[in-house]
């Protein structure tokens, strides 16, 4: 392995540039860590990295560096860099200058090869790298909006997504979690393979389109799954050199990642049609299947974190739980995604045996978890304990402690997190119980402007620098802005989205962080900067959320159902993939109703065989008349939280379909979104809900006191007064409320 750093330098005069680093040739965690040594080699302008046993070794150099190096005497400690200079004249201003770093397995020589290897083909390595994400970019689903920074952050997305894609020569490849320096340690951030992150992300990967790097990862969870089922949660990048699977708690630490893995191959079969990739696993997802349902060890019809491996949270005020409710679930979506691919391989005993496991789960979820005079569902339940809670040193510990020993008498945690938001996104929930749910997601004491808490901020437990009981994940807001979307609450949705979206922009610029504190836009200090979920969760509700792009069927039905916020008049996804066959998809507001317009790329012969679209319209719009291609057709409006789906459902067999749906305007609200400011504290308005009827535009809304937001409105109706509501002069062709 190796890389490349390629130095871009314009100067009319010579200048020097300084170079430095502090080696570290170890091996990643746990490995045993070996005595590096360092050389330079005056006549390659190169320094070796090598150790004891010569097995391991690193080159770094450039063709025209000078070492200024003060060496240490033998066994000298110190924590100075090495440092080379690189004199650059002007006749190389338009040459490019490499610092290439590179390792070997395999001793001092291969390493070198490798250097040079790599020198003597920068430009290419270069023209190639630049070519690969060209083409990420032109053969995975590309979208277009009004708003350029949702543009840009989908599609650097897309780009970190791919970078998490790594090969270990000794392990294969896979996907890792995330990107961090490692410090002094041996623990770069979360560079190395862990199940349940890889799972998620896939779920990103299969909507963009990239079918290769889902099966890619699916494939290597496949190659360590343990001989019972269990999909491993992490896998050291030194797993090969150390007995990782079998001495270390590591690896088989979680009970989520088993049923993932069988809802991730559910929903790339769904996109892909790929039936021979589904009979090649068929096996080991089966194995995966049966050993979470054995976890359910009183039949209740909830499986187990018990003995089995945490599943969201791994420690703190809320752990350990006995049945997570986000496990269960996964657990509903999984039976439901074995169903259908017993159904494609012909097994029915299976097939039923599943449908009757996943009704009878969410029988016991909504027996089990919901609270209805709270209006949201239960953490988990708990079994009892064995050894007196202690709250984590931190603020209000008093109160935590507190709180820490009623809930070591309960059997029910009765706790408000974002965890439901991930049976809501599966449409798991009872429809009225999920509403409610939504709005606990989408309030201020969840919700913050960078994104979505784990823990609400009034839980007694709740503390903003913590791990697991008050920190902010961009995974947790992909979760909430999914779920909203699901269920027809697209401002709660937009909200989330673009708060993601702008964490693009507020850390290491085109990257996503991990989570950040519950009550200051501040990455925490262990936050690795890079986090592939993070990433994934811009993509996966955009494309599923905000556009309502999805593929049924194995790539025979395709679902377009865009939820475009007030302002926009237009979204267009490009390459839009179903089964073996790409589509652009538009939808374009005009005067009298809507447009939308799906084009088959290269004829799409074998594209789907169905094709629904179902745009979400305000309350109060009237859609009169629906034509496809010019001839009237039957639609369906049907109302869910604060819009109603138009669904018409059309053969798709036509190259290009054109829908028109003429309507009388609804309304809707809009409240932008703003910059996320580095420390800011959590002080936008939360759109709960906005409903209009013939009377009235209703508004459900949080903010801070004392302070003025504005909304935009987009209605044929004017607008009148309420208490703390003033109507403003219209602008940008909206008219507008401010709220106090």
């Amino acid at each position: 392995p190796g890389l490349a750093i390629v130095l871009d330098v314009q100067s009319t005069l010579p200048i020097t540039v300084t170079a430095s680093f502090r080696p570290r040739l170890r091996l990643m965690w746990p490995a045993t860590s070996m005595t590096a040594n360092i050389g330079w080699d005056e006549a390659a302008h190169v320094y070796y990295l090598t150790e004891e046993t010569r097995r391991y070794a690193g080159v770094i150099g450039c063709p025209s560096a000078r070492d200024i190096s003060v060496m240490p005497y033998q066994e000298e400690p110190r924590d100075v860099p090495h440092r080379f200079v690189i004199r650059v004249p002007p006749d190389l201003e338009r040459e490019v200058v490499p610092i290439v770093i590179a390792a070997s397995l395999e001793g001092r020589a291969a390493a070198k090869s490798a250097y040079d290897r790599i020198l003597s083909s920068v430009r290419a390595l270069y023209e190639q790298t630049a070519d690969h994400f060209e083409r990420l970019d032109r053969d995975t689903l590309t979208v277009t909006t009004p708003d350029a920074r949702l543009d840009a952050a989908f599609r650097w997305a897309k780009v970190g997504i791919d970078k998490g894609l790594a090969t270990n020569p000794q392990l294969g490849t896979g996907l890792l979690a995330g990107f961090r320096t490692s410090g002094d340690s041996e623990r770069p951030g979360f560079a190395w393979f862990f199940g349940r992150d890889a799972l998620w992300t896939t779920l990103a990967t299969t909507s963009e389109g990239d079918f290769t790097t889902t099966r890619t990862a699916l494939e290597f969870l496949r190659k360590y799954q343990r001989q019972d089922g269990k999909i491993p949660h992490e896998i050291s990048q030194s797993a090969s050199l150390v007995p990782w699977f079998d001495q270390y708690p590591y690896a088989w630490a979680s009970a989520d990642a088993t049923p993932l893995y069988v809802v991730a191959h559910a929903d790339y079969w769904r996109a892909s049609g790929d039936r021979e990739f589904i009979r090649q696993a068929w096996d080991s997802i089966v194995k995966a299947y049966r050993f979470s349902a054995a976890t359910d060890s009183d039949g209740n019809g909830l499986i187990e974190n018990t003995n089995v491996g945490h599943g969201w949270v791994e420690g703190g005020a809320l752990y350990p739980p006995h049945e997570e409710m986000y496990l269960e679930g996964l657990w509903l979506a999984a039976s439901r995604g074995i169903a259908e691919l017993a159904d494609l391989l012909q097994d029915p005993a299976l097939a039923s045996g599943a449908r009757a496991a996943a009704e009878r789960t969410r029988a016991a979820v909504e027996e089990t978890y919901w609270m209805g005079d709270r209006g949201f569902y239960a953490f988990a339940t708990a079994e009892p304990r064995t050894t007196a809670p202690v709250a984590e040193p931190g603020p209000n510990r008093a109160r935590r402690q507190a709180r820490l020993e009623t809930l070591g008498r309960a059997r029910l945690i009765d706790e408000d997190t974002v965890l439901p938001a991930v049976p809501l996104w599966f449409d798991l929930a009872r429809e009225d119980r999920a509403q409610s749910e939504i709005d606990h997601l989408g309030s201020g004491s969840m919700a913050t402007d960078w994104g979505s808490r784990i823990l609400s901020n009034r839980s007694a437990l709740y503390d903003p620098l913590s791990y697991h009981y008050g920190s902010v994940w961009p995974l947790f807001t992909g979760w909430t802005a999914s779920a909203a979307y699901k269920h027809g609450r697209p401002s709660v949705g937009f909200q989330a989205l673009a708060a993601n979206a702008l964490l693009t922009y507020a850390g290491a610029l085109g990257d996503v962080t991990e989570l950040l504190s519950g009550d200051f836009a501040t990455p925490f200090g262990r936050s690795s900067h890079h986090q592939i979920w993070s990433e994934a969760m811009v993509v996966t509700p955009m494309v599923r959320g905000l556009l309502g792009i999805e593929t049924a069927d194995g790539g025979r039905t395709l679902r377009f159902a865009p939820a475009m916020p007030a302002t926009w008049d237009r979204v267009e996804a490009r390459a839009v993939r179903a089964g073996a066959a790409q589509y652009d998809v538009t939808f374009e507001r005009r005067a009298g109703g809507a447009v939308a317009r799906i084009v088959a790329l290269g004829g799409a012969v074998r594209g789907p065989q169905r094709l629904i679209v179902a745009p979400a319209f305000p309350l109060d719009a009237r859609v009169r008349r629906v034509t496809v291609n010019g001839a009237v057709v039957r639609h369906e409006s049907l109302p869910i939280g604060d819009v109603q789906r138009v669904t018409v459902t059309v053969d798709a067999a036509a190259p290009t379909i054109e829908i028109v749906f003429s309507a009388d305007e609804g309304t809707e609200v809009y409240a932008a979104p703003q910059p996320i400011e580095p420390g800011a504290d959590n002080r936008g308005l939360r759109v709960l809900r906005a409903r209009a009827d013939a009377r009235a535009l209703h508004l459900t809304v949080e903010g801070r006191g004392g302070r003025a937001y504005p909304i935009s409105v987009r209605t044929p109706r004017r607008l009148g007064t309420a208490e703390d509501v003033t109507a403003l002069e219209p602008g940008a062709g909206f008219q507008r409320l401010e709220i106090r």
